[in-house]
């Protein structure tokens, strides 16, 4: 979408709730890839797995660094694609993939690894949480356990390998894992994750259904409440879902049922695989502070489509989080965190360096304490997340474009949730695609102008090397009031008062910065 204007009433400053701060969910191959063995290898072959096996204490060693780094929540996938991770069953199949075969032996000797990682995530006065992939679509349609594979019929056609939940005994395949899991093992919850790979319904009818998977909520909910009295605890339901509650009704998924009627115990909303600055969690917030309902956004480590190299440092997620608890946010989840490290299982196509593990896990302490987020550098990053429609259908493509006539202007909203902060200096940087030396530009901040900036011409555009690639652009900056701010979305403001006279190509303004230097 082109930058959208929404109103421009401040946020208010909200306390997050509860104790909970900060959620680390790791995906079902995560330390099959790089977390286990002598011989890392993020794609090893069976006989490799197989002889170099996983070991207890690498599972002790994973859980010990989350708990040194201050996580409190750690949700570990052990079901995915209608295979179970680190345990066997009876009834559902273990991931016949080549990895997952590191724990083989381990299994072999009667030991249970999601045992391993429970017992040490408690001992380390953390919550283990068993995490679901409720549709995983990897291997398009070509990977996953028996009962997907020999059920086409009740495949989505639009998207291979995903089910659907119109279907009863898809709900009923699933649900029995979920009862399995929390009947034979001592975990605090599920985190249902709806953002792999998101669509659950034909497009066509997903709103329409959204019915049909509360009722399937209402009845985890309900073995939840069960199971927990039978324990005599508090067993808890979380869900990673789109970003935006239009993305989530389109896709079948009534949050604000699900928040009202006590169905979940927290959400985490995000962005299929990138962060976005500008999201607006507060449509979220106005519901979960109405309820015992936590909210969690979601960070992910890399910048956006185009730019899948660059990985987020500190300021970055400090940025983030501060908008998030600005927006009414009670902690923080992570996501393909991963990324940071992805090397270490010696493929050559993720950014992260061996080294990132566990330096990268550090960054994690600041984004669960509100008051060291607001103490420390933060530098907001937006961006056009997906330059087009992202896979939730959702079009995320932040811009404001200026044509060449005389006069022409655009309002670019950047979100900064700096009401509560003291700054000693705060900077605003845009980049402005085909805006040449010769043009003159007028620039506003909140409809006040800005007399002094400064700007460099990039004749060679920018390579792949140093980012998203751009064509011909000029950098535009200078030093933002913080006065004039607002607590939550600003808008910059750009005028064509002088075009070169050899011009014909549109300015675009797509990506747009700011860094705030704490007092």
């Amino acid at each position: 979408m082109t930058n959208e204007i929404p109103n421009r009433i401040p946020l208010p400053i909200l306390e997050p709730r509860g104790e909970r701060r900060l959620i680390y969910t790791s995906d079902p191959s995560n330390l099959a890839f790089y977390q286990v063995g002598q011989q890392v290898a993020h794609m090893p072959d069976e006989y490799t797995a197989r002889n170099d096996p996983a070991r207890p204490q690498d599972l002790v060693e994973w859980v010990d660094s989350l708990a040194h780094h201050g996580v409190d929540t750690y949700a570990q996938t052990i079901y995915s694609q209608g295979w179970t991770v680190f345990f066997r069953s009876d009834r559902f199949e273990y991931d016949d993939r080549p990895q997952h075969q590191r724990f083989a032996s381990m299994m072999d000797a009667g030991i249970t690894p999601v045992e391993i990682l429970i017992e040490q995530t408690h001992k380390r006065g953390m919550e283990f949480i068993a995490k679901f992939r409720m549709n995983d679509r990897h291997g398009n349609g070509d990977q996953g356990a028996r009962f997907i594979l020999d059920n086409p019929s009740w495949q989505l056609k639009e998207f291979p390998g995903g089910q659907d939940y119109s279907f009863a005994p898809v709900r009923d395949y699933v649900f029995s894992a979920a009862d399995e899991i929390v009947e034979r093992f001592d975990v605090d919850g599920l985190l249902f994750n709806y953002i792999r790979h998101g669509h659950c319904f034909p497009t066509d009818v997903a709103r329409d259904r959204q019915l049909v998977m509360t009722d399937f909520l209402r009845r985890i909910r309900e073995m939840l409440d069960r199971r927990g009295a039978q324990r005599r605890k508090t067993l808890t339901l979380g869900v990673m879902i789109p970003q935006t509650l239009e993305e989530c009704h389109n896709l079948g998924f009534d949050i604000p049922t699900w928040v009202r009627e006590g169905i979940v115990n927290y959400i985490c909303p995000c962005d299929f695989h990138y962060p976005d600055f500008n999201a607006s969690y507060e449509e979220f917030s106005q519901l979960t502070r109405e309820s015992n309902c936590l909210l969690y956004p979601t960070l992910h480590p890399t910048l956006c489509r185009g730019d899948d190299t660059t990985l987020l440092r500190p300021e970055n997620y400090r940025a983030l989080a501060q908008n998030f608890y600005g927006a009414g946010a009670d902690g923080v989840s992570v996501f393909n965190y991963q990324y940071h490290w992805a090397r270490k299982g010696g493929t050559a196509r993720y950014p992260g360096p061996v080294e990132g593990y566990p330096l990268s896990l550090s960054y994690l302490r600041d984004i669960r304490d509100p008051e060291t987020v607001a103490s420390r550098t933060r530098h907001y990053r937006y961006q056009p997340l997906w330059s087009g429609a992202s896979p939730t259908g959702a079009v995320k493509d932040d811009k404001t474009i200026l044509t060449r006539q005389i006069g022409s202007s655009g309002e670019y909203r950047f979100r900064l949730c700096e009401g509560s902060t003291q700054s000693t200096h705060a900077a605003l940087y845009f980049t402005a695609q085909e805006l040449l030396p010769q043009d003159k530009i007028a620039v506003k901040v909140n409809g006040t102008e800005i007399q002094d900036f400064q700007r460099v011409f990039h004749a060679d555009g920018r390579l792949e090397a140093f980012g998203r690639p751009l064509p011909p652009f000029s950098t535009v900056w200078f030093n933002l009031n913080q006065e004039s701010l607002n607590n939550g979305d600003n808008y910059l403001k750009v005028e064509l008062t002088h075009s070169a006279s050899d011009a014909d190509n549109e300015i675009v303004i797509d990506e747009v910065e700011v860094v705030v230097m704490p007092a």
